[in-house]
C-alpha cells in the first residue's frame, strides 16, 4: 500500500527509504503525466486545455493566468496553488467551501474563481452537465473503452444520494478510462516482459504510476520500452 506512505514530511521520507532494491538491481518509476487532466480535456473537448498540453506549457499556470486574466509570468506561486488545486478537484465536485479551505482563499474568493474557471473552460462545465444527465437518463455512465457504472441513486430523489451520484458520474468515466488504461499497460508490459529476457519484473502499480526492479543494466531498455508501450495505449 505504498500511496499511503507519506513523502511530504520528514518522517514519511525516512520511512520511504526503507524500500529498496536488491542488492545490484533498482526501483523503476513509470507514470502519465497528469493523465486525469488530460483525459478531461480529451473527452470535454476542452480547447483551451489541449492546447496548453499540446504546447508543453505549465497547465496550471495557465489556468492561473487565464483566470485571472494576467500574463503567465506574473502568476504568483499562491495563484498557481489555487489554480491546481482546482484543476485537480473540479471533477470530484469541489465546492467554493472546500476550495476555500484547500488554498487559503475567502469563500467569496473561492466561489468567485470557480465561476471564472467555468467562464475560461465552459466546456468542461458542458460535460459535467452531460455526464450528469446521461446518468439520470441511461442509469450509468462509461469510459471512453465502455466500462459502465450503474447509478441508480440518481433519481432516488433523496438530495444526498443525488449528490453523492452526481459526482460520480462526473468523475468515473475519466477516474475509471485512467484505471483502464494502467490495466491495458500492465497487461502489454507483463507480456513482453515475459519474452524480453530481462532481469526485471513489474511490482506494482500506484494511482497513474508502476514501479518495477529491474537490474541495473536492463535499466536502458526496461525505460525504453515501458515508455514506448505506456504511450501507445
Amino acid at each position: 500500500n505504498v500511496q499511503n506512505i507519506p513523502i511530504r514530511s520528514e518522517l514519511g521520507r525516512e520511512i520511504r527509504n526503507a524500500f529498496v532494491a536488491e542488492k545490484g538491481k533498482v526501483l523503476v518509476s513509470a507514470d502519465y503525466s497528469q493523465i486525469e487532466l488530460r483525459l478531461a480535456a480529451h473527452m470535454a473537448k476542452d480547447e483551451s486545455f489541449i492546447k496548453a498540453f499540446k504546447e508543453g506549457v505549465d497547465v496550471h499556470r495557465r489556468t492561473a493566468a487565464e483566470v485571472w486574466e494576467i500574463a503567465e509570468d506574473k502568476v504568483t506561486k499562491d495563484q498557481r496553488a489555487a489554480a491546481k488545486a482546482i484543476n485537480f478537484s473540479i471533477l470530484y465536485g469541489v465546492g467554493a467551501r472546500s476550495l476555500a479551505r484547500a488554498t487559503g482563499m475567502t469563500f467569496n474568493e473561492a466561489k468567485h474563481f470557480i465561476e471564472r474557471y467555468f467562464e475560461v473552460h465552459p466546456a468542461i462545465g458542458e460535460f459535467m452537465d452531460a455526464m450528469k444527465l446521461k446518468a439520470r437518463t441511461d442509469g450509468y455512465v462509461e469510459t471512453l473503452f465502455g466500462r459502465r457504472r450503474y447509478l441508480p441513486d440518481i433519481n432516488s430523489g433523496m438530495p444526498q444520494l443525488v449528490a453523492a451520484a452526481e459526482r460520480m458520474a462526473v468523475n468515473m468515466p475519466i477516474q475509471g478510462t485512467q484505471a483502464d488504461i494502467l490495466k491495458m499497460a500492465m497487461i502489454k508490459i507483463a507480456a513482453w516482459l515475459d519474452t524480453a529476457k530481462l532481469d526485471a519484473k513489474m511490482l506494482l502499480q500506484v494511482h497513474d504510476e508502476l514501479v518495477f526492479e529491474a537490474a541495473t543494466d536492463d535499466v536502458p531498455k526496461l525505460e525504453k520500452h515501458v515508455r514506448d508501450i505506456m504511450g501507445s495505449i
